[in-house]
């Protein structure tokens, strides 16, 4: 056969070829159909599994264009154990788990049931943290050891993920939407919650001064080898910031600030491995409740500088309470508002600046609070009970429709506290104290 023949016999096999391949040819998946066709799991438990077959659709999540997961509706997305940036965005997934990642980590525009972030459990990676913003969650089961911005979101507003025998029109109830879990620096702000706002003080995650990164505490070779001489775990700096928040709740509280089993936060943990942790320590501990909206309940302060065995002393902290527009809408037959839900309360608090400054405080029901025989003649706007070497200020607050304006009871001779610029409507009694505050306040009308 000459060249020419076999040139031409080539050529004609070819366009069979081609034609044969074009008529059994597998059409393109849309983006909808690729989203309803997987149903299952994305598991990544370390750098190598960050690839196409687990839900990588290609790079910019930053730090020289590593990953991107989008676009997917699955039952559980979950990355562990990572130092590679990803983005996580334009999902919709029932489970979303993110555990120790680094400071490396964007979730935004997503649809999730419940998210939880490093989780007490056994790790390679430093804790995760960066940026959560612009999705929706049913519920956040646990924000834990997040140092980053989580903001913008929308919590707990789907009724169908909620108990149905919990809700209470406008609220779903008085469940947890959000618990924030341990922290240092971050920052919790412009989130719409549907639930109370749960803030915890975890012990064992510090600094070694106010605005550094928090110490790596995994058992790793690199973090192994912490010690007392070079890296101090004697003095731990906490600090949060929550502004700008609008929370409904219909329980005892919709924001409360925690230290409950300080012990079981501060020692070591299968999170936190280091035995450095167990010894003799100071905390550092600043808190910033600014300029949220409260529909339905209070703010609570629950335990500031806890007692705890291994504790050398306390150091002066800061509790800011200032600019919050707090409303409490507990119905008639509801005898729990006079058993203490009041709008603002701090109890067993010890060597803290607390400032309560500039809040609006009222409660709007069809109770009237200023009836000597019924249940809600001991509301309070303000409630200080159990304090100890503090220094209180409370100015420039409104109080409206409460008997008490601001009511005190067993403070130590350790406590100075102030009042001035009270403005109260519907209030029986503006300021008052029990026997057990050795030291009047200072009231400036």
């Amino acid at each position: 056969m000459s060249s020419r023949s076999r040139k031409a016999l080539a050529l004609a096999i070819t366009a069979v070829l081609a034609a044969t391949y074009s008529l059994v040819a597998v059409p393109q998946a849309s983006a909808e159909e690729e989203r309803e066709a997987r149903q299952g799991s994305i598991i990544i438990s370390k750098d190598t599994q960050f690839t196409d077959v687990n839900g990588v659709r290609g790079g910019s999540g930053t730090a020289s264009d590593p990953y991107v997961i989008s676009d997917w509706d699955v039952s559980e997305i979950r990355i562990s154990d990572t130092d590679k940036h990803f983005l996580i965005k334009n999902n919709k997934v029932d489970f979303l788990t993110l555990n120790w990642n680094g400071n490396n980590v964007v979730v935004k525009n997503n649809e999730v049931g419940d998210l939880r972030v490093n989780e007490n459990v056994p790790r390679t990676g430093g804790p995760t943290t960066g940026v959560i913003v612009n999705n929706t969650f049913d519920v956040v089961g646990q924000l834990r050891h997040w140092d980053g911005v989580f903001a913008h979101n929308v919590v707990g507003a789907n009724p169908d993920a909620m108990d149905p025998n919990q809700l209470e029109i406008p609220f779903f109830g008085d469940t947890r939407a959000v618990n924030f879990d341990g922290w240092n620096g971050a920052h919790f702000y412009d989130n719409e919650i549907h639930g109370y706002v749960e803030v915890r003080l975890h012990g064992h995650h510090h600094s070694s001064e106010y605005g550094d990164s928090s110490h790596d505490h995994s058992a790793t070779d690199e973090h192994a080898a912490h010690s007392m001489d070079d890296m101090d775990h004697t003095n731990r700096f906490h600090e949060v910031w929550l502004h700008d928040n609008t929370i409904y709740a219909s329980g005892a509280y919709g924001l409360i600030y925690t230290d409950t089993n300080h012990a079981g936060n501060d020692r070591t943990a299968n999170s936190e491995e280091n035995e450095e942790l167990n010894k003799p320590h100071q905390h550092h501990t600043k808190v910033h409740f600014i300029n949220n909206k409260l529909i339905g309940a209070g703010i609570y302060v629950d335990i500031f500088n806890a007692d705890d065995e291994n504790h050398i002393k306390t150091n002066r902290g800061l509790m800011q309470i200032e600019g919050n527009d707090i409303t409490l809408t507990y119905p008639e037959d509801d005898l729990t508002f006079g058993s203490g839900y009041d709008g603002i309360t701090v109890w067993d608090a010890k060597d803290v600046d607390l400032n309560i400054i500039n809040n609006s405080i009222r409660y709007d029901g069809s109770a009237d609070p200023l009836a000597q025989d019924n249940e809600y003649s001991t509301a309070r706007g303000i409630s200080l009970r159990t304090l100890d070497k503090s220094d209180v200020t409370i100015g420039g607050n409104y109080i409206e429709n409460f008997f008490y304006g601001i009511y005190a009871s067993d403070m130590s001779n350790t406590v100075f506290w102030r009042v001035f610029d009270l403005e109260t409507k519907g209030v029986s009694d503006q300021v008052a104290w029990d026997s057990n505050v050795k030291n009047e306040p200072q009231v400036d009308r």
